[in-house]
């Protein structure tokens, strides 16, 4: 996309709003299709109206278009730097396929969410030390005061009058809000708070196993967030995409124990953020397996299908396809 010389009033994240020069100007979708057909994209098995109604109604531009990055690109010659066979009918496969990892893995990383909660609530009441009130006093104590604050605010913000501000727990924390029990706590705060809690009761207990695990629920936690937010997922599912931190140790003998030997091939798959993050999200709910929930384990069926499929139909000439065999594998081999 040709940067253009006008001048626009812009917002950053530094300066706010300013002026700038030299910036990507916005197209119709008409001039994305251009756009695309310029980077060698065809419109053979979608043609371009179809194309120009998907860009209209389907999703954006800037998130049909991220899939194209997972495709090879001529690297000399006339076409140097367009992509090699590649048609916005592949782009809207990708979309699709997107679709269905993101839901799929909101459902799994749910469901490890729910289970830790559950089953934590479940060990402070049988812990003769714990009266489900004073542990959240001291978590809350325990807590730096910006940290602290915050949770306050947001459950003070969610009851309004007569809990009317949040429709699902506003009431529940008006009714414990002069003295929470934990397993109200933990059923209105989210995912993170959750985290910090369990980190707290690690430490409080402890429990080496819980701290270790506690590395792996971080990792659920951010595919929770990707696939929530609709953001793109497989588009990263690439060599290049290197990870700046080091596979949970738990997740490392997951998959010795499930068929992945220690070697090149393993090491380089759980080298990319992503697969790192979607296998430990698996390794994880692998744990608790007899309480994941039929819709889940259907879910994770026809993905590990998908994935399969899409792995033989774009070949190996495409470096995406090793990844989605990987992650089909670690579906089929679950306990």
């Amino acid at each position: 996309m040709e940067k253009t010389d006008r001048t626009y009033i812009a917002w950053g994240l530094n300066d706010g709003a300013h002026e700038a020069r030299n910036l990507k100007p916005m197209l119709t979708p008409e001039e994305q299709v251009e756009l695309l057909k310029a980077k060698g994209v065809t419109f053979e098995r979608c043609d371009e109206a179809k194309a120009i109604e998907a860009l209209s109604s389907r999703d954006t531009f800037l998130h049909i278009a991220a899939f194209r990055k997972m495709f090879q690109r001529h690297a000399d010659g006339d076409n140097a730097g367009k992509y090699v066979s590649l048609d916005f009918a592949d782009l809207l496969d990708m979309d699709e396929l997107d679709a269905e990892v993101r839901s799929c893995f909101l459902l799994a990383s749910q469901d490890v969410e729910r289970i830790v909660k559950t089953r934590l609530i479940e060990r402070i009441s049988l812990m003769p030390g714990e009266d489900g009130y004073g542990i959240l006093a001291d978590f809350m104590q325990s807590q730096v005061k910006g940290y602290r604050v915050s949770i306050e605010r947001n459950l003070k913000g969610r009851i309004g009058k007569h809990g009317s501000a949040d429709e699902y727990t506003g009431a529940l924390i008006a009714h414990y809000g002069e003295a929470m029990p934990i397993w109200v706590f933990l059923e209105v705060v989210p995912f993170g708070t959750l985290l910090a809690f369990y980190l707290f009761c690690a430490s409080r207990w402890d429990d080496r196993a819980m701290r270790m695990r506690h590395s792996m629920l971080t990792e659920v936690k951010a595919v929770r967030n990707c696939c929530s937010h609709g953001t793109c997922l497989i588009n990263g599912l690439a060599e290049g995409k290197s990870s700046e931190y080091e596979t949970p140790h738990l997740v490392i003998e997951w998959l010795a124990e499930h068929g992945f030997k220690s070697g090149k091939s393993r090491r380089a798959k759980m080298g990319n953020r992503r697969t790192q993050q979607l296998v430990t999200c698996l390794a994880a709910l692998d744990g608790v397996r007899g309480d994941a929930s039929a819709s889940t384990i259907e879910a994770l069926v026809r993905l590990g299908g998908s994935l399969s499929d899409r792995a033989g139909r774009y070949g190996q000439e495409n470096s995406f396809v090793s990844y989605l065999s990987f992650i089909a594998k670690a579906i089929d081999n679950m306990g």
